[in-house]
């Protein structure tokens, strides 16, 4: 049997022909590809900003690889990275899209050998230096039958869950092909630090890969233009000691994060360097994002010993599956000679909801504006609605993913009036909205429903969240993406932190909202802290950064409503054959 040596396994000894092939390395500008920036997205690939692949490629190459593989290569600019730092570095490239690889014969460096796979399900052998970002795709868009699941549940030996993103199997397969001494950088979606799927994925970095070290942009320093995703770094050893820290930081510039691998590296580091954290002090259970990205984690939680699902259940909004037919306005029903009986109030919206407190009045404003602020949802039939419905079949309204799947198409999912709304997307600060007006809500918002028992604490629970100690609940839980933007997923608004929350008559709830109407006309820095002061005397939380005396804001006058009262086992792992020499 012919001995196979570092990275040449019998995938590249037994592909047909025109499957390995070299780069004749003629152009060397990848990022410019025409074909790259139009027809790439689709799998999930983008291209690496230089300066990233540079330090990715300076962690890989101090190991002094012989070879490096790529095992998502696109056209090859991480290789270019790793080939600058020394010249003659063997270099393979797996690509599992024909026109890339293609393309990447001209793309990649000279000599560079192309290999035409899918890396997932090919024995790579072991490398000592392995660089990647591999493809974002998300689970929905994978198709991967139950068989194909079960096969990474057996090699990676962790059940995997069936949402886990493309990129996270990738990690697994790149460590199991880690080469001891070997170093490996993968470029990732931090996504996963939060999100649910994430939980294996972080309990296996912590119990098994234990990464030199994690490096998160901050969401403002937006990597990828074109992708709204936060954007992390994964430093792999294979073989260092057991007992060092899992260095992490967050990269607010490109500057921090090169030095963060000259730390890494063990070179000085300016005294200014960011705060390094210990990723063993981390729980897998928890949203690691959140920790990592707050400039200093609050010592303050321990006040917040509920959780808001303790009180309310949050669910999303309601889907059409197509708002231009289902969402109307006052001209489009009077065009179709629509009535009250064939709609419900809706906010289709987030920039129509605004302020603590959405009431009746702000609802008729959007109607006398001609916002689409009503839903479709008819009791009763008649030759108009059938009139309208004719012209929802006329454009395929029908057969549409959302509609086709409903009892009767045209008929909206079943959803109460929520009792808060809480904005899915926000930048600088959420929405948490107080609905009084009788309205419904879109999948712009998510819902909150008062659990039995607490019915009256709607405007306790909005006062909490729009003060400071509810932007510190929400810092705990939100899910970060690139440009600065944030989302919340149903679970995430249930597992934020709160207070006990007391029991409030009706009169005291009515009191408070109108007391949260009152403040919307305030300036904000003035109406966060009469909120500050406001919470900590309903709820006994100490006040977050009070104002001097002299500069204090004063609440309004008269009392405050309510009284003061101060919260898997995993699979064995399969032994790997090791590679043949």
């Amino acid at each position: 049997m012919m001995n196979l040596q570092e990275g040449q396994t019998f995938l590249s000894l037994y592909l047909d022909p025109g499957r390995v092939e070299f780069a004749a390395g003629s152009a060397r500008d990848v990022a410019s590809s025409e074909f790259w920036q139009r027809e790439t997205k689709r799998l999930g690939q983008v291209p690496t900003p230089l300066a990233v692949a540079a330090l990715m490629a300076r962690w890989v190459m101090s190991a002094k690889p012989e070879i490096v593989l790529d095992p998502a290569a696109g056209l090859g600019n991480l290789l270019h990275a790793c080939a600058d730092i020394r010249d003659g570095v063997k270099l393979v490239a797996v690509e599992r899209d024909e026109d890339t690889f293609q393309q990447a014969k001209r793309t990649a460096p000279h000599g560079t050998k192309l290999i035409l796979a899918d890396y997932l399900f090919a024995e790579s052998g072991q490398f000592t230096g392995i660089i990647a970002n591999p493809p974002y795709v998300k689970s929905q868009r994978l198709e991967y039958s139950e068989a194909e699941w079960r096969y990474f549940d057996e090699r990676f030996g962790v059940p995997l869950d069936r949402l886990t993103n493309l990129y996270a199997i990738f990690l697994l397969k790149i460590w199991d092909d880690l080469a001891p001494g070997g170093r490996a950088a993968v470029l990732l979606p931090a996504e996963f630090m939060n999100a649910n799927f994430g939980e294996e994925i972080k309990e296996r970095l912590l119990n098994e890969m234990r990464p030199a070290g994690l490096v998160v942009f901050a969401p403002e320093l937006n990597l990828f233009a074109d992708a709204l995703t936060t954007s992390s770094i994964i430093f792999l050893e294979r073989g260092g000691a057991k007992d060092r820290p899992i260095k992490a930081m967050k990269a607010s510039s490109l500057v921090a994060a090169v030095n963060f691998v000259g730390e890494l590296l063990g070179e000085s580091v300016a005294a200014s360097a960011p705060a390094i954290h210990d990723l063993r002090t981390f729980d897998p259970r928890e949203k690691w994002l959140n920790a990592l990205l707050e400039n200093e984690p609050s010592k303050d939680l321990h006040h917040l010993t509920q959780k808001i699902g303790d009180y309310f259940q949050c669910r999303r909004g309601i889907a059409t599956g197509a708002n231009d037919f289902f969402c109307l306005n006052e001209s489009l029903l009077h065009e179709h000679r629509l009535s009250q009986e064939h709609i419900e109030p809706c906010v289709t919206k987030a920039t129509d909801a605004d302020g603590m407190v959405f009431t009746p009045r702000k609802l008729t404003q959007l109607a006398n504006s001609d916002r689409r602020c009503y839903l479709l949802s008819p009791r009763a039939n008649g030759s108009e609605l059938d009139s309208y419905l004719r012209v929802g079949q006329e454009l395929g309204i029908h057969e549409r993913h959302l509609p086709s799947h409903r009892p009767v198409w045209y008929q909206p999912e079943n959803r109460a009036v929520a009792d808060v709304w809480v904005a899915v997307f926000s930048r600088e600060t959420v929405k948490f909205i107080l609905n009084t007006s009788g309205a419904k809500n879109l999948t712009c918002f998510h819902g909150l429903y008062a659990r039995n028992g607490h019915n009256s604490l709607a405007p306790l629970l909005v006062l909490f969240l729009n003060s400071s100690w509810g932007r510190i609940a929400f810092s705990q839980v939100n899910r970060f993406y690139g440009d600065g933007l944030n989302k919340l997923e149903p679970k995430d608004v249930e597992a934020m932190p709160c207070p006990t929350l007391p029991a409030q008559t009706k009169e005291q709830a009515k009191q408070l909202t109108a007391r949260l109407i009152e403040l919307e006309s305030v300036p904000d820095d003035e109406r966060r802290q009469i909120m500050d002061r406001m919470v900590a005397e309903l709820l006994g939380l100490p006040v977050i950064n009070p104002a001097e005396p002299k500069q204090q804001a004063e609440a309004p006058a008269g009392p405050l409503p309510g009284p003061a009262k101060n919260l898997r086992r995993r699979a064995p792992r399969k032994r790997r054959a090791a590679p043949v020499q």
